[in-house]
């Protein structure tokens, strides 16, 4: 009697055992082939498989490809020893979403001491994975952009010298024309590799916003003040001079930027239209160029950071322009042939 009474309590703690499991992780049962005998509600919702698709077949189902032979070798070869497995693996589901997941394998053995069967217990840890590998990211970030902001400070001391050199070779052979070619040379290649350096510097350093109502005239006076604009482009200034609510230094590098992209997207003759509008709720500032254009397939990337598609530039000068024009509460837009970049802005 006292004999029926210890395994019916050991059947209700493993009744108990197994209700825990069920409810708070992924359980599949296997033989010791890999065959698998059961599974849980919560393995079929997350893999998107009925028990029936399930049952009688192996785990390659939920396969992703992100692991190695080796890497399963090393798991058939622990647990078939009689080890507990415990690790992290890539999986995924009928649809193709991939998952994460922290799995357990316990191998369970008959009577006779062999191995029976395997028990493998997952929990979902997709969410942890990505808010792990977005804070590594941002730690990579953070260390790039400092670097990177030491680096263009140590540039700019140097290209400074080398601008205040140039000048005053100009004023000694300026008159000879083939020296005169190969400076505006050396001073676009300085100008070229200022921009870059500014592209970086304005990037990486944060700076808080100080809004204030300012005339547009202003605002583009002020980026036009580090803008050299070649004799074959004509650029054509708003004829509104709309007040706009705005941080002033932030809203020039804005300005800058779309010039500089207008201009070196021209070439030979061409023309940089500067459009103000405004209505009820919003300024509407529209920067044209004459240039060849934007490619259509390069359209969804221009803000993207990194992604240039001129051979001499950093990628993030747009990036910026948007985060700029999205901490002011506006959009821009970009449409191609004519390249129009389109900004607006609200007026609270």
């Amino acid at each position: 009697m006292e004999f029926d009474t210890d395994i019916e309590s050991q059947m209700i703690i493993q009744k108990n055992l197994r209700r825990a499991l069920d409810e708070s992780s992924m359980v599949t049962i296997t033989d010791k082939n890999g065959i698998i005998t059961y599974v849980n509600k919560q393995f079929c919702e997350t893999t998107e498989y009925s028990s029936d698709e399930l049952i009688g077949k192996t785990h390659e189902l939920i396969k992703s490809g992100y692991h190695s032979q080796e890497f399963y070798d090393n798991l058939w070869n622990k647990i078939d020893s009689g080890q507990v497995w415990h690790g992290e693996v890539k999986n995924k589901s009928k649809s193709g979403k991939i998952f994460w997941c922290n799995l357990i394998i316990v191998p369970f053995f008959n009577k006779h001491g062999k191995i029976d069967e395997h028990i493998a217990i997952r929990r979902n840890i997709t969410q942890q994975k990505k808010y792990y590998e977005e804070n590594l990211k941002n730690e990579k970030m953070i260390t790039v952009g400092r670097f990177s902001s030491r680096l263009a400070h140590d540039l700019r001391n140097p290209l400074s010298i080398i601008q205040v050199s140039l000048e005053n070779l100009k004023l000694l052979y300026g008159a000879d024309k083939s020296q005169q070619h190969k400076m505006d040379k050396v001073e676009h290649s300085i100008n070229r590799i200022t921009h870059q350096v500014d592209d970086v510097l304005d990037f990486v350093r944060e700076r808080p916003i100080t809004l204030n109502n300012h005339l547009i005239s202003e605002i583009i006076s002020e980026s036009l003040d580090s803008i050299s604009i070649p004799e074959n482009i004509k650029l054509i200034l708003p004829k509104n001079n709309v007040e706009v609510y705005c941080d002033e230094k932030q809203f020039s590098i804005v300005f800058n930027n779309l010039i500089l992209n207008g201009i070196q997207a021209i070439s030979g003759k061409g023309l940089i239209v500067i459009d103000v509008n405004e209505n009820n709720d919003e300024i509407i500032v529209e920067i044209e160029d004459s240039g060849n254009g934007i490619p259509k397939k390069d359209l969804p990337h221009i803000f993207n950071p990194r992604f240039t598609i001129k051979k001499q530039d950093t990628g993030l000068g747009l990036v910026h322009v948007k985060s700029i024009v999205q901490a002011h509460g506006g959009t821009i837009f970009v449409t191609s042939r004519p390249t129009i970049f389109r900004i607006t802005l609200p007026k609270n």
